[in-house]
């Protein structure tokens, strides 16, 4: 990718000056600038208005003094080539057209539409869209959505689809996943995967790029921008429309020919990206690659306090291609010390609940069992599973939580010491009490996993979410020892 594209892409994330044409009271864009540093340079575009969110509201574009480097156009999709020509002529760099009613529609008159807002666009400024949310970028203060501009971060997201990105904005800000740039291009008339893959490939804000796609018109290009980026940088990708009802929904949603399964599968597998199966899938890999080193092999540690559980992850594990090999020797005569042998398994998965309550270190605490677990030659990575609140509190009673801070913070040295120290993979699952109706419960639960984030270990609700992301994991890792 040339200088000269990157440095026009690079301006498109960090305008000086930003428009909104079409703002009202109850409009995404500008309520979310408004909260962002680009509030001061934020300009307001509605003759139906003298003002809106206490910044004057002009007529037109044409009528703001300065130049404008981003424009947002939400309005009919009729007055569309109208108001972008206004854009062109007061030299805009960027129109994002937010605006659906185009192709997607299969009216051929609104296909023409689109067309005629090609032309009007066609080397004379990048446009973004139609039918699209447009660019988040936390560090510029661009957004779409009040209120869940999240911390900058590591994780690049490009969707053809606005509620997708919308949904990687609002729920990876309750799962601790933290954004570079999130990109909803739409109908994609101008610019399109291949360019943003192209920009995220080289952005030295990114380090995972995360990609929903329900079709292309540009195939051999975006095999090209998939490659590039894959050897640089893990790129996850999740298809959409790869069944028969779906391929239909993805041609009436953004116009797209989606495609064979098959052929995308393929597409996907020889660039060297990850292809997942559903959202959450998504999300978890992507939160995953953010915060922990990729497993050097497939062998699973599992630590838990349920014989039952544990013989589910290993189920879990084998299912997904992974191993969960018998510890050393060396291992199990350590951990022999803090676990009692009665009514215990000493092996893997390792049934640890003993040493959950042994916090003066005497005999070892549960932080020494896991840095005992990471010096074993045969594990690449430590899955461990914590669902103990509700029994926690049965026991202690009003020193539950006190109890339950203590218990965390020894569970975190030791998952520091496997990341930080040994280079293992750590997965966090801390389940069930998420869904509690009682209030103590989610409280103690949401305590546990707030301690796990602030050190930057992935935490997951569910066994198989935990599981299955590591399983991806190690695929991203395979596949960079093949290419």
């Amino acid at each position: 990718m040339n200088a000269e594209k990157l440095a026009k892409l690079d301006y498109i994330f960090y305008p000086r000056t930003v428009a909104v044409i079409g703002a009202s009271d109850s409009d995404g864009f500008s309520q979310a600038m408004m909260g962002t540093r680009i509030r001061e340079d934020l300009f307001l575009v509605n003759p139906k208005y003298k003002e809106l969110h206490g910044k004057r509201c002009y007529a037109s574009i044409l009528d703001i003094e300065g130049e404008i480097d981003y424009v947002v156009i939400a309005v009919p999709a009729l007055l569309v080539p109208r108001v972008l020509g206004e854009c062109i002529e007061k030299g805009a760099k960027t129109v994002h057209v937010f605006t659906a009613g185009f192709s997607e529609t299969g009216s051929e008159e609104r296909k023409i539409l689109e067309d005629e807002v090609r032309e009007i666009a066609r080397g004379k400024v990048s446009l973004i869209g139609p039918n699209c949310m447009g660019i988040c970028c936390p560090k510029s203060g661009l957004a779409f959505v009040p209120d869940i501009l999240t911390e900058e971060g590591p994780v690049g997201v490009i969707s053809q689809s606005g509620t997708f990105a919308e949904q990687f904005l609002s729920i990876g800000k309750l799962r601790n996943v933290k954004f570079s740039k999130v990109i909803s291009y739409g109908n994609a008339i101008d610019l399109d995967c291949p360019d943003f893959l192209e920009y995220l490939t080289y952005d030295p804000d990114t380090k995972v790029i995360a990609l929903y796609i329900e079709g292309t018109k540009t195939g051999e290009r975006l095999k090209t921008a998939l490659s590039e980026a894959a050897k640089l940088k893990p790129v996850l990708a999740l298809k959409g429309g790869v069944s028969e009802h779906g391929r239909r929904a993805a041609s009436s949603h953004t116009g797209s020919l989606a495609g064979s399964p098959e052929i995308w599968s393929s597409l996907f597998k020889q660039a060297g990206a990850v292809q997942v199966g559903d959202f959450d899938e998504l999300l978890d890999a992507a939160l995953a690659l953010s915060c922990v080193p990729l497993p050097a092999g497939k062998g699973t540690a599992i630590i838990t306090n349920s014989g039952g559980f544990s013989v589910v992850e290993t189920d879990l594990c084998v299912k997904a291609g992974l191993e969960v090999p018998q510890f050393t020797k060396g291992t199990i005569a350590e951990l022999r010390k803090m676990v009692p042998i009665a009514g215990t398994s000493i092996n893997n998965p390792l049934d640890a609940w003993p040493i959950y309550y042994n916090m003066t270190g005497t005999a070892g605490t549960l932080a020494d069992a896991i840095k005992a677990v990471s010096h074993d030659k045969n594990i690449h990575a430590v899955v461990l599973h914590f669902d103990e609140v509700r029994y926690l509190r049965h026991v202690f009673g009003e020193a539950t939580e006190g109890f339950l801070k203590e218990l965390v913070k020894i569970m975190v040295q030791g998952c520091k010491y496997a990341r930080d120290e040994m280079g293992k993979t750590v997965m966090i699952c801390v389940s069930l009490d998420a869904y509690s109706e009682d209030e103590k419960d989610r409280e103690y639960h949401f305590l546990a996993k707030r301690a796990f984030e602030g050190e930057q270990f992935p935490v997951y609700s569910t066994l198989g979410a935990s599981i299955k992301t590591l399983s991806n994991l190690y695929r991203y890792k395979a596949q960079c020892r093949n290419r």
